[in-house]
């Protein structure tokens, strides 16, 4: 019996070498990269209405989860026309961004006519003329998936406000009229199909939403922009051949919002279409903040020219991949804006998610105020959450493109990649498709994320493209058990330890490592206590430095350490 598993699995892992190998083979070269004006017209994707004048803010508390959902997705339907609602959740993040927009000018309303905060009611009665035929669309609960997206789905087609039995004798009082009623439909798999098949044509083609119902971001953005809303359990296998058909409807390079249940199944299956995931199920007041212009500066160009060396050093650049994406950026940031408050020395490099420059450049802005000598990269992969090996020549141009197009937009000049090594063939693979990223100007270079080990799969070998460096990831510092309160000074001094035996040699990439550091298990304190105990002989440089080091240092060819 062993043998036969044996074989088996031999049969299986051969295919899986051969098929990898004629994949990368059959990848077509690199095309011309597109001009910088096509790039910006490219990142032009969503509409973005004018705000109004006077902005109406909600403090989330005073409504019920049921009535939260509502107000969402009225805020959606009035900002098709002109933003003019937000809903303060209570972060920081709110606050900074309430009062960015009162410094641009903008009438803030928190009360109603009587003096109060604003209540389900009067929001209804406020926005009423903004309900498409005084209808809603009655719906049973605000805490299944399918009733939820569906309620909202049918915002985005018709323009009815989705509504509870708890809230129906409230909006009736206000004159709404019930236009459909869903709360005893049996919203199961087949349903979700039917109804896909019916509607899908009044949803735009380039985005998804993948929500479940306990997380409230996204959905005022998918009914501004006309984007369907799914979701989908990963655990479930004939839910997931659904949701792969509904993906691969979309075009080349679409957006996935949200997140999932399994990481790794869910941005596996975006990438076979070449679409990338921009994890964003606590991304809040999109449909507003996407329109208002917070800022034009942008992030710094990476670092060109000489970088001074001292050949008795080992090199190493901190990548503390914290806010690669987008509900991350803007809930606060914490471990950067804690790092930052330090006032180390330290150069720490930070992955940061592009599309915020598009969709909530108001959190760029925050950023970059209190950057210092920071360092930003993007996160992975680039314009968004994708494993490239999965896509092929079309769908890998596309998401090239528009990679190319999101950095020129954000600034960022260096990028990340994620991605896994199963068998010998990936540095083949990964070479060609690194070709697509390198061939425009504005991507200087980056860094690779590689599974297993925790990122660190590609053991700090380098790649080049177009004479451009592609450094993989050489160390984690990431605690095994995945739980921050494991983590000791003992540990971490061991880690430091391992850095502090690496050689000295600027002339090969033995003497440069790239470090990720893991934000779910090592806070700033921790990494601190890590720098502190690196020694003389290591020095501490910014990612986009090391990358000018290895480029101006290394000869031009495929290199790993010894």
């Amino acid at each position: 019996m062993e043998k036969i598993r044996f074989g088996i699995s031999f049969i299986v892992m051969m295919f899986s070498i051969l098929f990898n190998t004629m994949d990368a083979a059959l990848l077509t070269k690199a095309p011309e990269p597109l001009s910088e004006q096509a790039l910006i017209e490219m990142n032009k994707k969503f509409d973005e209405p004018e705000l109004a004048d006077e902005i109406t803010v909600i403090k989330a508390s005073t409504l019920s989860n049921a009535q939260r959902h509502t107000v969402i997705a009225l805020q959606g339907l009035v900002a098709k026309d002109k933003p003019r609602i937000f809903i303060d959740f209570g972060y920081e993040t709110n606050r900074n961004a309430l009062n960015e927009l009162e410094n641009a000018g903008y009438t803030l309303v928190y009360n109603d006519e009587t003096g109060n905060p604003w209540k389900f009611d009067a929001i209804i009665s406020k926005f009423k003329p903004y309900i498409s035929d005084n209808g809603y669309t009655l719906f049973a609960t605000a805490e299944d998936h399918g009733q939820l997206n569906t309620a909202i789905n049918l915002t985005t087609i018709n323009g009815w406000l989705p509504v509870t039995p708890a809230d129906e004798e409230t909006v009736i009082n206000l004159g709404l009229e019930k236009r459909a009623d869903i709360s005893s439909d049996n919203i199961d798999l087949k349903y979700l199909k039917n109804f896909y098949k019916e509607y899908k044509d009044n949803f735009r083609n380039d985005s998804l939403v993948h929500m479940y119902y306990y997380a409230q971001g996204m959905r005022d953005f998918a009914v501004q922009q006309n984007i369907f809303i799914m979701y989908i359990e990963d655990s479930d296998y004939e839910g997931r051949l659904f949701r792969d058909s509904v993906m691969k409807d979309l075009e080349p390079s679409s957006s996935i919002f949200g997140w999932c249940q399994y990481e790794f199944k869910f941005t596996e299956s975006a990438s076979r279409y070449g679409h990338y995931v921009i994890p964003s199920d606590h991304s809040f007041n999109l449909s507003i903040l996407s329109s208002f212009n917070a800022t034009d500066e942008k992030f710094d160009a990476p670092f060109e020219g000489d970088v001074e060396l001292d050949p008795e050093k080992h090199y190493v650049a901190i990548v503390y991949s914290d806010g690669d994406n987008l509900q991350w950026i803007q809930n606060g940031f914490g471990e950067f804006h804690t790092w930052q408050s330090y006032g180390l020395d330290t150069p720490v490099s930070w992955t940061f998610a592009p599309i915020a420059s598009e969709l909530t450049d108001v959190d760029v802005k925050r950023t970059l105020a209190n950057s210092d000598n920071a360092t930003f990269i993007t996160g992975p992969s680039g314009g968004g959450y994708a494993r490239v090996t999965k896509m092929n020549s079309e769908e890998l141009r596309a998401f090239s493109d528009y990679t190319a197009s999101a950095m020129l937009d954000s600034g960022l000049g260096i990028m990340t990649l994620l991605d896994e090594i199963k068998d010998g063939t990936f540095d083949y693979s990964m070479q060609k498709r690194l070709g697509y990223f390198s061939r425009y100007d504005n991507i200087k270079g980056g860094i690779l994320q590689l599974d297993p080990d925790n990122y660190a799969g590609g053991g700090g070998r380098v790649f080049f493209s177009d004479d451009k460096p592609f450094v993989t990831v050489g160390f984690s510092l990431w605690y095994p058990s995945g739980n921050a309160s494991d983590v000791t000074n003992e540990w971490l001094a061991e880690q430091a330890a391992i850095i502090n035996a690496k050689p000295a040699d600027i002339k090969t990439i033995n003497g440069y490592t790239v470090i990720n550091v893991h934000p779910w298990t090592v806070g700033p304190d921790d990494l601190a206590y890590f720098v502190s105990q690196l020694d003389d002989s290591v020095e501490v440089i910014a990612v986009d430095k090391l990358l000018a080091a290895v480029e101006q240092n290394i000869p031009h060819e495929f290199a790993q350490p010894n």
